[in-house]
Formats: structure tokens, C-alpha cells, sequence
């Protein structure tokens, strides 16, 4: 019996050590297998980091890549840049003149010149007066003296009449000649001008062109643009009249005389307007619309750089031109330029740096 006992009890205890190491062998074979598993994923990890970074777009600064596969899907167009040359130009304002100042003008000469026209005839009318008493009073002595002084103080007063009236049309000639130039008042004052009855029939309109107070208009300048909404690539030609010697109480600065095909201007409209700086022109490249985009308040252009490869030059310095930009810096002839799907490289480009502050 006692044997028994002690058999049972070693039974127990082989059983119970078991229960210890099995758990604790199977819970170290699991966390071992773990290990070998995490430790899989980590060297996958890091070959799959490895492959991102080897491939990914954004090389160098504002520099982007397209997959070839993504690429073709992209719809991306460039161009290829020519070199052309450019004459800078200076941008200043005009309104469109009121004919009303000139038409009051228009009508007191007419006044004027109809009361000297009828003042020489009755100049005329009275010296003939004279000739006849004359005659009368050489011939037959039936005339009485006093009454060719009478005639005579009567032509003379016609002829002062005349004089006056002669003061008077050149008064109003000054004056037109004061505020409108030799040119315009030219127009107004002549009897049936071509130039005047286009503006009187709206099909040509006068603007008085205002430069700012540093500018002034380069010799030689016969032809400016000017445009209603300000936009450059809509401007139309405008040409030049003559100097101005009224001013613009805004801008202060030299005043022109320039006329231009009514269209759809009115009287008072004010106008952008742009001349060519008296200056060589310069050489570089034009930028069109299309190809432009902006991005913190700048103006940028995208550049192919190879079938995949893509960077963002900026356009700060560019002068403005008709439809676009003139660039003399950044871009060269021959460049390709993007003139299609900009904003999606912009996007693109913005996008994978931002992956790369999250994985910072």
C-alpha cells in the first residue's frame, strides 16, 4: 500500500511538471514563430520602403515624375519654345472724350462767323451807299453833303462792326486752339472735315491718354493699344492724335490725344492702355496663357525634362504680352513646354510631398 501511494504520488508529480513545460515550451515555440514572422514583415517592409524610394517622382526641387504607364493617360501637351524678341511696354489709363464741350464750341464759331458774314455785307452795303451819293453829289449837286457823311459815319460803323465780329471768331479760334491743340480744333472749326464727321456719326472716338507722373510717351509713338476689361490679349489699336493741354486730375501726368474705331466704346468709359518702351527690343521666349499657372500669388510654367520627368520654373520676371508672358530668363529655345495638364503636375507634385512629411 505504501508503494502505491508513492507511485500514484510521482505520477502526479511527472503530470503537473508537465503542465508547467509544455504551456510554457508551446508559448515560447509561438512567440518564436512571431518573432520569425515579424521579423519577415520588417525585411518586406524595408524592401518595400526601398522600392518607394527609388521610386519616387519628386527628384529635386519643384521637379515631378510620371510613371511612362501613368503618363500616357495623363493627357499632358507640350511645346516646344522658339526664340522670338519683344518690345517691353509701359501700361497707362484714357477716357473716352464727350464730343459735348466741342460741339458748344462748334456752335458759337458758327454764330460767330454767321454774325461777321452778315456784317460784311452790310459793310458792303453801306460803302456802296457812299459810291452812289458820291456820284449823286459830283454830278447834278442835288445831293446834300450832309447826307454822304451820314453814309460815310454809317460805313464806318459797319466796318468797326466787321472788326469786332473778326475778334470774336479769332477768340473762339484761341480758345479751341488753347484747350484742343492745332489738330482737333482744326477738325472742329473747318467747314464739312472728314475727321470731324466721323466723331460727330460715332464711328471714330477721341480718348484722352493719361500717363502716370514718371512716364513719358517715346518719340516716334503712333500707335498704343487700349482694352475696356484690361486684358491685353483683347486690346485694339489706337492712334495718335496730337499732345494734350488738358490733364487727368487722377494720374497727373503727360495727356495725348488718341482716336480710335468707336465699336462699342461710350463717351466717358475709361480705358487700359498700353505703349511700347522706348527701348531695343528684347530677346527670349513667349509663354502662352495655357501654359501658365499660379501658385502662392506667382505666375509658374512647367517644363519637360525627359519623357517622364517634369520641374516648375518660375515666371516672376516675365513681361506681360498680348495672351501670355515673355520670358528672358529660366526658359530657353527649344524648351518643352506644358501647355496642358499643369495643374495636374502642380497637384502631383504637392502630393508626394506631402507623403513625405508623413513619413518624416
Amino acid at each position: 500500500m505504501v508503494l502505491r501511494g508513492s507511485l500514484i504520488m510521482g505520477f502526479i508529480v511527472i503530470l503537473l511538471g508537465l503542465c508547467f513545460v509544455v504551456p510554457t515550451a508551446t508559448a515560447l515555440s509561438w512567440n518564436t514563430l512571431f518573432d520569425l514572422d515579424n521579423d519577415d514583415v520588417s525585411v518586406e517592409d524595408d524592401d518595400d520602403n526601398e522600392l518607394e524610394e527609388d521610386d519616387h517622382p519628386v527628384l529635386a526641387e519643384r521637379m515631378v515624375r510620371i510613371d511612362g504607364e501613368i503618363n500616357a493617360y495623363t493627357g499632358i501637351e507640350v511645346l516646344s519654345l522658339a526664340e522670338s524678341s519683344f518690345s517691353p511696354e509701359w501700361q497707362a489709363s484714357a477716357t473716352v472724350i464727350t464730343l459735348k464741350s466741342l460741339l458748344e464750341l462748334k456752335t458759337r464759331f458758327n454764330q460767330a462767323l454767321a454774325a461777321l458774314n452778315m456784317a460784311r455785307v452790310a459793310r458792303t452795303t453801306a460803302e456802296q451807299e457812299v459810291k452812289r451819293l458820291n456820284l449823286l453829289s459830283q454830278g447834278a449837286g442835288s445831293v446834300a453833303s450832309k447826307n454822304v457823311s451820314y453814309a460815310k459815319s454809317a460805313l464806318n460803323g459797319a466796318k468797326a462792326h466787321v472788326q469786332a465780329l473778326n475778334y470774336n471768331v479769332q477768340a473762339i479760334r484761341d480758345e479751341a486752339l488753347q484747350q484742343w491743340g492745332e489738330k482737333i480744333s482744326g477738325w472742329v472749326l473747318a467747314n464739312g472735315g472728314k475727321e470731324w464727321q466721323r466723331l460727330l456719326s460715332h464711328q471714330d472716338s477721341l480718348l484722352l491718354v493719361s500717363l502716370p507722373v514718371d512716364l513719358s510717351l517715346p518719340a516716334e509713338t503712333n500707335i498704343i493699344r487700349i482694352s475696356r476689361n484690361g486684358s491685353r490679349s483683347h486690346a485694339r489699336k489706337a492712334y495718335y492724335v496730337s499732345s494734350a493741354r488738358l490733364t487727368d486730375t487722377v494720374m497727373q501726368g503727360e495727356t495725348y490725344f488718341f482716336k480710335t474705331a468707336t465699336g462699342k466704346l461710350r463717351s466717358g468709359m475709361r480705358l487700359d492702355v498700353w505703349f511700347a518702351q522706348d527701348e531695343q527690343p528684347v530677346e527670349g521666349v513667349f509663354v502662352p496663357d495655357q501654359a501658365i499657372l499660379w501658385h502662392d500669388g506667382e505666375p509658374w510654367a512647367y517644363v519637360q525634362l525627359d519623357d517622364e520627368l517634369y520641374q516648375r520654373k518660375p515666371l516672376k520676371s516675365a513681361l506681360e504680352a498680348a495672351g501670355g508672358l515673355f520670358a528672358r530668363d529660366e526658359f530657353n529655345a527649344g524648351d518643352s513646354l506644358v501647355i496642358r495638364g499643369a495643374q495636374m503636375l502642380l497637384s502631383e507634385e504637392f502630393r508626394w510631398q506631402i507623403l513625405d512629411e508623413d513619413d518624416d
